[in-house]
C-alpha cells in the first residue's frame, strides 16, 4: 500500500543500517488527553518479533501484543500527565536487533467546539461530484481504481478538495452555515470507490481528493467564513482493500463467516422481543456488502483503534461536528462507548447519528430513555421526517395521510431527549432526490424545504438541489456532478448567470429563507407549537420570548379561509406581520386567506 502522509521513520537493524518504511497507527498524538491510555499498530517488516522497551517516563509501555502476521506489532502505552510536546524516541528490541522509531505528541486541540445549532442550515455533498480543483490527481498511480469518465456513473469523476474550497464563497452567499462531506478518506478500492464509505486507511485522504493538509486547509477555510465542518464517520465496516482484511494482522478485527454473509438490515431485531438470536446476529455481524467486511468491535483492540482515529481527526483538522454512518449495525456497547469517549474529550461536540429505520419508536430506540442522560447519543437524520415530507406534499388529506403523517411523526418526539436538534432532511445521497419523487414539481419542492427550514430541528440540503437537479435509480445517477464545477461545463451553475430563470427562482427562494432563520430568534432558540390538521390545512408555531412565526400550509385544490382565533394560544386574531416567502409586510385581521397548495411564513411583530 503506498505510503502517503504518515509518520515515515528510518529504523536501524542491529549495526546494519537499513532504510525501510514503517507505518504507525496513529501517525502522531497528544498530551492533556482526558485518556491517557493510548494503542499504536506498527506495521514495518519482522516487528512482530520485537517489543518495545521502557525509556521514557512520559510515554510507558503497558504491554506488547505481536501479531500472527510479522509485520504487525501492537503496543499499549501510557502517556504521562507531565508529558512535553515534541518528538520522543521509542525504541524497539529483539536480542541484539534494535529498531528506533521517532513518534511525536502534539498539544490537545483546546480549540471551543460550536454546536450545531436550530438556526445552522448544513449543505451535505460528495467530493467527487461536486468541483474539481486539481486534474492532476483525477488518476492515481498505483491505486486499484485507475478508471476516471464522467460520463459513468459509478466512476470516480475528479472532484477533490481544492474544489470544494474554491466554492465555499458560493456556498456562504446560499446560506449554508455547516458543510458536510461524506468521506474524503482512502478508499483503494477496485471500483466504485468515489462514495467514500469503503476506508482503507483510516489517517489518509484519499491522494485522488487532495492531502491531509488539504483538508486541514479547507477546514480553517470554513473557520474563516464562520462555516462549521462535519466529519462523517464509518466504525461499522472498512473496505476489503483495508490491511486489515488483505494480511489480517488480527483475524479477530472482522466478523468471519463459512461464506458470504450479507446482513439483513433488520434493526429491529435488536429491540424486537421475539427475535431469533440468529437474525439478530446476521444483522450485526454479516458485511454490508461483498466489499465492506464487518468490524467485530466487541474486540477491544479495534474497538480502541476505531476510537483513536476519532479523537485523532477531531484534533488535526479541528472539525465541529460528526455524522456516524450506519450507527445501528455495530454492537450497541462499543457505538455507546465511542460516543462517551468522543464527549469525555469534547463536551460541546455535536454528534449526530444515521439511523434508517421506519418508524418513530425504532429511531428513537438509540438514543437515551431518561431526560437527564447526557452519555448516550443525543442527535439523530430524522428519517421520520423525510418519510413524512414526501407524504406531506403528495398524498391527499386523510386522518393520518398527507398532512397528519407530519403532524403525527412529531406528537411522537416525547421519545427523545432533545429532538430540537435532530437533523432534518427531505432527501440525501442514498435516496431519489425530491424533486424527482414529485415528478418534477417545483411548488412541491419548495413547500417541503419550506417545511424543512421553519421545523424544528437542524435542516440538511443535499447538494444541487438549489438548482432543481433530478435523480432517480442507481446511486451513481443520483449523485450527479455539479455543472459548473469542471473545466469546460458548458453551463456554470455556480454564477446566476448560468442558471436558468427557474433555477435562480429556487436559489433566492432557498437564500431568503436560510439568511432569514439565520437571524431568526424563534428558529434559532424557539419551541415548536403544532395543531392538528384541519381540512387539509396544517398549522404550527415556532415560538420565543422575543419572536412568534406561523406556518400554515393549505394541501387542498382549492383556496381556503382560516379562522385564526383557533390560534389564540399563541397569537392575535388580528396582527402586523412580515410574510417572509413574498418579503413583505402583511396585516392580517380574523381571517388568513391561503391558496390552493400554498405555504405561508409570517414573522408576527
Amino acid at each position: 500500500m503506498k505510503k502517503l502522509g504518515l509518520l515515515i521513520c528510518i529504523i536501524c537493524i542491529g549495526t546494519i543500517a537499513k532504510t525501510q518504511h514503517i507505518e504507525v497507527f496513529p501517525p502522531n498524538w497528544y498530551t492533556q488527553m482526558q485518556d491517557s491510555t493510548l494503542q499504536i499498530i506498527v506495521k514495518a517488516k519482522g516487528i512482530s518479533n520485537f517489543q518495545l522497551e521502557n525509556i521514557s517516563n512520559e510515554i510507558i509501555v503497558s504491554n506488547n501484543i505481536a501479531s500472527k502476521h510479522s509485520d504487525y506489532l501492537l503496543v499499549n502505552l501510557i502517556i504521562s500527565k507531565n508529558a512535553k510536546t515534541g518528538i520522543k524516541k521509542l525504541v524497539f528490541r529483539n536480542g541484539s536487533k534494535k529498531l528506533n522509531l521517532n513518534f511525536e505528541l502534539k498539544e490537545k486541540n483546546s480549540r471551543p467546539v460550536p454546536a450545531l445549532e436550530q438556526n445552522d442550515f448544513i449543505y451535505l455533498l460528495m467530493p467527487d461530484r461536486f468541483a474539481n480543483g486539481d486534474v492532476k490527481n483525477d488518476v492515481v498511480k498505483n491505486y486499484a481504481e485507475t478508471s476516471h469518465n464522467r460520463k459513468e456513473p459509478f466512476d470516480r469523476h475528479g472532484g477533490d478538495l481544492k474544489g470544494i474550497q474554491e466554492r465555499l464563497p458560493y456556498l456562504k452567499s446560499l446560506g449554508a452555515t455547516a458543510l458536510w462531506l461524506t468521506p474524503f478518506q482512502e478508499n483503494n478500492e477496485a471500483s466504485q470507490s468515489y462514495h467514500g464509505y469503503a476506508i482503507t486507511n483510516h489517517y489518509q485522504t484519499d491522494p485522488r481528493y487532495g492531502s491531509n493538509q488539504d483538508y486541514f486547509n479547507l477546514v480553517n477555510a470554513c473557520h474563516q467564513q464562520n462555516q462549521k465542518v462535519i466529519i462523517d464517520l464509518v466504525y461499522n465496516h472498512i473496505g476489503d482493500g483495508h490491511w486489515m482484511n488483505t494480511d489480517q494482522p488480527f483475524p479477530s478485527f472482522i466478523h468471519q463467516f463459512d461464506t458470504f454473509t450479507r446482513t439483513n438490515y433488520r434493526a429491529n431485531t435488536l429491540m424486537d422481543p421475539y427475535a431469533a438470536a440468529i437474525d439478530k446476529k446476521i444483522f450485526t455481524e454479516g458485511w454490508f456488502d461483498k466489499h465492506m467486511p464487518d468490524l467485530n468491535l466487541k474486540d477491544s483492540l479495534i474497538a480502541k483503534y476505531m476510537i483513536q482515529q476519532t479523537l485523532w481527526w477531531l484534533n488535526e483538522a479541528k472539525v465541529d461536528g460528526i455524522r456516524i454512518d450506519t450507527y445501528s449495525y455495530p454492537e450497541e456497547s462499543f457505538m455507546k462507548k465511542c460516543y462517551q469517549e468522543i464527549r469525555k474529550e469534547y463536551p460541546e461536540m455535536s454528534i449526530f447519528a444515521e439511523i434508517w429505520e421506519h418508524a418513530v419508536p425504532l429511531q428513537s430506540y438509540f438514543t437515551p430513555k431518561e431526560k437527564n442522560k447526557m452519555e448516550d447519543l443525543q442527535q439523530v437524520l430524522d428519517f421520520q421526517f423525510c418519510f413524512a415530507m414526501d407524504e406531506f406534499v403528495q398524498q391527499p388529506f386523510g386522518w393520518t395521510e398527507g398532512v397528519s403523517k407530519l403532524y403525527y411523526s412529531l406528537s411522537q418526539d416525547y421519545l427523545y431527549r432533545d429532538p430540537y436538534h435532530h437533523v432534518t432532511f427531505i432527501d440525501n445521497h442514498d435516496q431519489d432526490r425530491f424533486l424527482s419523487q414529485v415528478g418534477g414539481d417545483i411548488n412541491k419542492l419548495k413547500t417541503a424545504l419550506g417545511v424543512m427550514l421553519t421545523m424544528r430541528g437542524i435542516p440538511t440540503m443535499f447538494y444541487g438541489t438549489e438548482v432543481l437537479m433530478q435523480g432517480k435509480g442507481p446511486h451513481g445517477v443520483i449523485r450527479e456532478d455539479f455543472s459548473g464545477g469542471w473545466p469546460g461545463d458548458l453551463k456554470n451553475k455556480f454564477e446566476a448567470s448560468g442558471r436558468s430563470e427557474s433555477e435562480n427562482d429556487l436559489w433566492n427562494y432557498i437564500q431568503n429563507l436560510a439568511k432569514w432563520r439565520a437571524n431568526c430568534d424563534a428558529i434559532a432558540n424557539g419551541k415548536l407549537m403544532q395543531f392538528a390538521p384541519q381540512d387539509g390545512v396544517y398549522t404550527y408555531f415556532r415560538y420565543s420570548n422575543n419572536k412568534t412565526v406561523m406556518v400554515s400550509y393549505n394541501s387542498n385544490a382549492n383556496e381556503v379561509n382560516i379562522d385564526l382565533n383557533r390560534f389564540k394560544e399563541r397569537i392575535n386574531s388580528s396582527f402586523a406581520a412580515y410574510d417572509v416567502i413574498h418579503q413583505q409586510r402583511v396585516n392580517v385581521a380574523n381571517k388568513l386567506k391561503l391558496g390552493a397548495k400554498e405555504l405561508i411564513i409570517l414573522e408576527i411583530n
